[in-house]
């Protein structure tokens, strides 16, 4: 389409050399053993990915930090950087920023390529595409992009007729992604990876949570705005439905549920988080935190689901149970949180001192 065409263009001639329990009394307050604390001016976002953490902050600085430790790794400068997280994969930082998207070395902070998308970047994700990575790129007003990792190029793009706000979730192995876009309603689209090609689309309920790809289905949360709500699974093949759940309310697009297993969690706009067993399609625990959750990744580890709300608090519950172990306030407003190593790490702004601070999660 047009856009694609732009898109691509832009591409090759800006090329640089150069993530039930009802809730129980938890502990709160500042944030307590800390392993380690790492002043960051103005952070924007944060990625985490095994020993590495990423974090975008003021001065137009991206710092990799060792996940352990907190110590410096590199530092780069990206001008403009949004506060979309970045993507990291075994070799690559890919960064959103301003009208165009960045591709560090993760090794070294070096800057691989920049390519300029003609509009506001949004989420950005890496996956693999048959035996290359592929950069999925999108921007806010309806651009998705695969570009090559090596060297910025677009293979392929597409226009949709709107707006995307969230970030593309893509699944390699079986060589898809899906992408929900508003258009007066919501609009979720399962694309091939290898050519941008529609498998299928489909409208959902307006109240919709950004999409999650999992074991050969495609599960996101839907609600009608008015307390008629679900967690749905469709057939990553021909979008049938497989299974549903209530759900107490609506979803935001800035909600990315989490999974693990066969477990899949979601959270509602307001706080209710629902853990559902995928194989089987049956909800095993609703915790109500009973605080607004608007924007946040829901992280699963082999224990915990983290998540951030509305408030600025990072809570943890048990996996198992849905009961809640922490709600953790940081003093300050958390633009993002990972988990590594075992370790949950979260930066921190409009804090004394903003900061990259990171806990064990046990």
């Amino acid at each position: 389409m047009t856009g694609g065409r732009v898109l691509a263009t832009a591409v090759v001639t800006t090329f640089a050399s150069v993530a039930g329990a009802c809730a129980q009394p938890a502990s709160t307050g500042p944030a307590r053993g800390a392993t380690w604390r790492t002043e960051v001016s103005w952070p924007f976002s944060l990625g985490v990915r095994g020993p590495d953490t990423v974090v975008s902050g003021g001065r137009n600085r991206i710092l990799a930090l060792d996940t352990m430790t907190g110590r410096e790794r590199w530092r780069a400068e990206v001008t403009q950087v949004t506060h979309y997280e970045p993507a990291l994969d075994d070799a690559t930082v890919l960064v959103s920023a301003d009208d165009r998207v960045v591709a560090l070395e993760r090794a070294s902070g070096e800057r691989r390529w920049e390519a300029t998308v003609g509009d506001h970047a949004g989420g950005v994700a890496l996956t693999r595409a048959g035996s290359d990575v592929l950069a999925l790129v999108t921007t806010e007003r309806g651009i998705l992009a695969g570009l090559d990792n090596l060297t910025g190029r677009a293979r392929w793009s597409v226009q949709v007729p709107g707006a995307i706000w969230a970030a593309p979730a893509p699944r390699a192995s079986v060589g898809a992604g899906a992408v929900l876009w508003t258009d007066v309603g919501q609009h979720l689209r399962v694309f091939d990876l290898a050519t941008g090609a529609v498998r299928w689309e489909v409208t959902v309920a307006p109240g919709a949570s950004a999409p999650l790809i999992r074991a050969g289905e495609v599960v996101i949360g839907e609600g009608d705005g008015n307390f008629g709500a679900r967690v749905v699974g469709r057939d990553l093949a021909s979008g049938t439905e497989r299974w549903s759940v209530p759900a107490p309310a609506s979803f935001e697009a800035g909600v990315t549920p989490g999974a693990a297993g066969d477990d899949v969690a979601v959270c509602d706009h307001f706080g209710t988080i629902t853990l559902v067993d995928g194989r089987r399609g049956a909800t095993r625990w609703q915790t109500a935190l009973r605080a607004p959750i608007l924007d946040t990744r829901v992280v699963l580890t082999p224990h915990a689901v983290v998540l951030r709300t509305y408030g600025g608090k990072i809570v943890v519950l048990d996996r198992g149970s849905g009961r809640l172990v922490r709600r953790l306030d940081p003093g300050g407003f958390p633009v993002g949180f990972g988990v590594g190593r075992g370790r949950l790490v979260f930066a921190v702004r409009l804090a004394r001192p903003d900061r990259v601070e990171s806990e064990r999660l046990r």
